[in-house]
This record gives C-alpha cells, sequence and structure tokens, in this order.
C-alpha cells in the first residue's frame, strides 16, 4: 500500500466576541483537505502562535488548552495509523467521520439495515422486493462473519472484496452441491452495488467504492422445463397422494400461465378483477406482476381452465407454500422419471419454451405473455431452438415448394 502522509493544521476562526477566536481544525491527505471542525477552544487572539499552533504563556489556561489540541491531534493519528496498518482505504472525509463519531464510519451491515428500512417504507416496493434484499444481507452477514469483518466500512467494500464474496458465493455447499449459480450470484452483487450507491446518498459513506465496477455478465445454462411428452404424462398421471396430486394440479397452471408463485398468489385474490375479456372475445389473465409490476397478459389455455374447474373456482385452489410446492415436486419427478431438480420456477421455463418451441410465437409476444418490459434475460426462462426454426419452415412457401422439388 503506498504510504501516504496526513498534515493537520490548526487555526483560528474569528469569534462573535470581539479580539477572541475559536481553534479549528483541518487534515489533508495527498491533497484532499476536510475541515474536522472546531476544537471547542475559545483563545483572545494575540493569545496565539501561529508557528508552534499553540496557545501561548499569557493564558492562564495554557497549559489546559495546549493539552486538549495536542490530545486531538494524537487521536488524528492514531485513526490514520490504525487504517495504515490494517491496509484499509485511507481518505480525509473517513478519518473525519470516524474522528467525530468515535470509530469507523458506517458498516456495509448498517447500512444495509437502513437500505432495508428505506425500502420497507417506499409504498413502491413491494413485501416480495424487500424479502429478496434481506436473503442477500443474511448471505452477507455469512461472508463478513467467515472474513472476521463484521464491521467493515462500507466505503471499503470494494472490487476486491467484491471479487472474494462472489468467489464465496460460488464455492459454498448449497443443497447438496457447490456454489449458487451465476445468475443468483449476479443479483447479489447488484444488489450490494445498490446498498452503497444509497450509503453515499444518504452521507454513510464518503464514496462508493463499486462506482464504476462493472458486474459479469451471466453464462446461462440451458433452462430446466417440461418437455410437451413430459407435461401430457403429468396431466394424465394419477397420483395416489392427493396432497400430491393438488401440487402436480397447481404445476400444470403455472406452466400453462408462466406466473412465478407470488404472482399466482396473488392472481388468486384479485382473480375477480384480474379474469377479463380479450378483444377476441376470450378469457383472458391480465395483471400487473408482483415483483415489477409490469403487466402479463395470458389467454387462459383449456389446461388452466379444467384445473380451476376441478376445484371449484380460482379461490378454492389448493396454493401451498413455496417451499413445500418444491419439496413435493421433488417426489412427483421422481415417480414420473422428471429431472430431479423440478422446483416451481420450471413452471414459467415450461411456458416459455412451449410458447417459443411449440405454438411459435416471437419473442415479442412471449414478452407479453410473461409480463417483461425487455428481452434481456429472458434466455434463463427459455429460448428458440430447432423446433422453432421446423415450425417456421413448414409454414414457408418457399421452404414447402423446396420440399416438393426435392422429392
Amino acid at each position: 500500500m503506498k504510504f501516504k502522509r496526513m498534515d493537520i493544521s490548526l487555526w483560528l476562526h474569528d469569534s462573535k466576541k470581539p479580539g477572541k477566536a475559536q481553534v479549528y481544525c483541518k487534515i489533508s491527505i495527498k491533497g484532499e483537505r476536510v475541515d474536522i471542525g472546531s476544537t471547542g477552544i475559545t483563545i483572545w487572539k494575540d493569545h496565539w502562535d501561529a508557528s508552534t499552533r499553540r496557545v501561548l504563556d499569557d493564558d492562564p489556561m495554557a497549559h489546559f488548552k495546549n493539552e486538549q489540541l495536542s490530545a486531538i491531534e494524537s487521536q488524528l493519528y492514531a485513526i490514520y495509523n490504525d487504517l495504515f496498518r490494517r491496509q484499509a482505504v485511507i481518505t480525509a472525509g473517513k478519518i473525519k467521520r470516524m474522528f467525530l463519531r468515535g470509530g469507523e464510519g458506517a458498516s456495509l451491515l448498517s447500512a444495509f439495515e437502513l437500505f432495508l428500512l428505506d425500502v420497507k417504507s417506499n409504498p413502491d416496493r413491494t413485501a416480495g422486493t424487500w424479502e429478496t434484499y434481506d436473503d442477500v444481507r443474511i448471505k452477507l452477514i455469512d461472508f463478513l462473519i467467515s472474513e472476521k469483518s463484521l464491521d467493515l466500512p462500507a466505503e471499503d467494500f470494494d472490487e476486491d472484496w467484491l471479487k472474494r464474496y462472489r468467489r464465496w458465493m460460488k464455492t459454498i455447499p448449497v443443497g447438496g452441491k457447490t456454489g449458487h449459480a451465476d445468475s443468483y450470484v449476479r443479483k447479489h452483487s447488484q444488489t450490494i452495488k445498490q446498498v452503497l450507491r444509497f450509503a453515499k446518498r444518504k452521507h454513510l459513506a464518503a464514496v462508493n467504492p463499486l462506482d464504476g465496477v462493472r458486474i459479469p455478465d451471466v453464462k446461462y445454462g440451458s433452462p430446466l422445463f417440461l418437455t410437451d411428452e413430459e407435461f401430457e404424462r403429468l396431466k394424465k398421471h394419477k397420483f395416489t397422494n392427493p396432497h400430491m396430486q393438488e401440487v402436480a394440479d397447481v404445476f400444470i397452471i403455472y406452466c400453462r400461465t408462466g406466473f412465478h408463485y407470488a404472482d399466482l398468489k396473488d392472481f388468486v385474490t384479485k382473480h375477480q378483477t384480474a379474469l377479463r375479456r380479450g378483444i377476441d372475445g376470450k378469457t383472458w389473465l391480465i395483471k400487473d406482476r408482483v415483483k415489477t409490476e409490469v403487466t402479463a397478459r395470458v389467454p387462459q389455455f383449456k389446461e388452466v381452465a379444467s384445473i380451476v374447474n376441478k376445484y371449484g373456482g380460482w379461490e378454492n385452489l389448493p396454493i401451498k407454500s413455496n417451499k413445500t410446492m418444491n419439496q413435493w415436486l421433488k417426489l412427483i419427478a421422481g415417480e414420473l422419471k422428471f429431472h430431479p431438480e423440478l422446483s416451481t420456477k420450471a413452471g414459467r421455463k415450461t411456458f416459455t419454451d412451449w410458447c417459443y418451441n411449440t405454438l411459435h410465437l416471437t419473442t415479442d409476444a412471449v414478452k407479453v405473455l410473461l409480463g417483461r418490459s425487455s428481452d434481456k434475460g429472458l434466455e434463463v426462462y427459455g429460448r428458440p431452438d430447432e423446433r422453432r426454426v421446423i415450425g417456421e419452415l413448414e409454414q414457408s412457401a418457399g421452404y414447402q415448394k423446396d420440399i416438393r422439388k426435392a422429392s
């Protein structure tokens, strides 16, 4: 770490009382100057020695006042030396905050807690959003415990710390596997950047140490979805366990609406107004998504209507907690020989794959169905493949003409 010298200056600031002044302090580090403020010491102007920056003996309290000034200098140097010894980031503003507060500036976790309070008080933020951010906070606590740095200042969480956090996220045990997916790690990284922007804006930190730092793009793997054949097997299969059958029925709705768990729960609550007659004269499911408030517009496909009728209406659907759903889906996957990691998320991905590669819909149409304002990151849910190409080729007059010539 390159050495940065700190200079401390003591100077007089005119008092409201004629002939008197207060002793003020400022520090500078590598060209950055910051006023610490008043030392609380008032003297006659002619009792000040500008060369030694001390009170002259003409003042009967000179010894006491000079001891106070020396103590202030000692505290500032102690803070500087501690930061230097720990190879922490050193700025004049940081030393001022530490001096005035008797310690470090706001820790990253303190800033995060204030950020969460701000989110909770914002009427435009949902409870689901708060829970997502709080999940990041909990993971961050585990990481900082592993680094023995629970009190890490917000302004010290720089790019090197972020890289360490990302490596940790990719190597910790998660449900029998090693590490979180790239997309999950990226979302956490972006949330921490939000917290640090908040910390600077609220003057909890002098700088945003991740300002200008780019979070690596995600390399998405193949989405997990049910093929058309697997979906038909799920529809026709009769489970002996009634709870398993209920989960299978609700999962069919996921696969034909593309809803997230929170959106399905919300739709059930609002179905009387969210079920609408479309311009085609048919029933549509139209509602704002819980997370983004972007409107999803989905026709009520026959599989959905069948399940809803089976239970006597939307309000009677056996909606279980997301955790319970996923536990039962693992058992369903075992019984039907599906992918063992089957979860409610696979319902949205099954719907996306079906729209692209069975119905041959465009990306613009899929965005409307899923309630997305852009196609950025859409590939995590599904993507067109050769089935889509074949479907479009079969509708092409030129392709049909070439086939006839070839035969």
